[in-house]
């Protein structure tokens, strides 16, 4: 097992996360998830990884679901599992009105990132969620905010941390000739 600093997990898990397909916005709100996650799970590696391999399989939630949800109306299900990521997202950036409010979510790809990402907010998942692959949620109001995740490591095996490093690697600018003539730096003079 690795041990990383709480800031390497966030890092990492953003640049992993970009590189599954996910924009640099929403990546850097999973890696301040998979901080979260990192502090009380050990498995945080494994819920990453998880997430970066079936980044394309999971659907966003559509403005017609988005429009009942605002509504108060019943979920319905879709052919496939929702992103727990997009559908935060959706959360977040226009939370629901509290007569929405406890919603039943149905068919939540990946549950445990959901629960992650509103936990900093006046929304949570109702009850805790597992590692499992998909689940129907209930998100609630909260009446306390969580504080920031601090006070731990995260723990990693190597092949986790190798298949991550892998995503990660997918962000990396290319060598140019240019590049590998001038080395690392700016150029020839090195003013700094």
């Amino acid at each position: 097992m690795i041990e990383l600093s709480l800031n390497e997990v966030e890092t990492l898990s953003a640049k992993a996360a970009r590189g599954a397909g996910f924009s640099w916005g929403l990546a850097e709100d999973i890696g301040r998830a998979a901080r979260r996650i990192a502090v009380e799970d050990d498995d945080w590696g494994v819920a990453m990884l998880s997430l970066a391999e079936n980044a394309q399989s999971l659907d966003p939630p559509d403005p017609a679901r988005a429009a009942r949800w605002r509504k108060g109306e019943p979920d319905r299900p879709a052919e496939r599992p929702l992103c727990p990521i997009r559908t935060a997202a959706l959360l977040l950036d226009d939370p629901l009105p509290a007569s929405a409010l406890p919603l039943t979510i149905i068919n939540v790809g990946l549950p445990m990132w959901l629960d992650a990402m509103l936990r900093r907010s006046a929304m949570r998942v109702a009850r805790p969620v597992g590692s499992a692959a998909h689940a129907d949620v209930v998100v609630e109001h909260r009446a306390d905010i969580d504080q920031s995740a601090t006070g731990r490591r995260g723990a990693i095996d190597e092949r986790t941390l190798a298949a991550l490093n892998s995503f990660a690697a997918r962000t990396y600018v290319p060598e140019s000739e240019r590049s590998r003539v001038r080395g690392a730096g700016g150029g020839r003079v090195d003013d700094e």
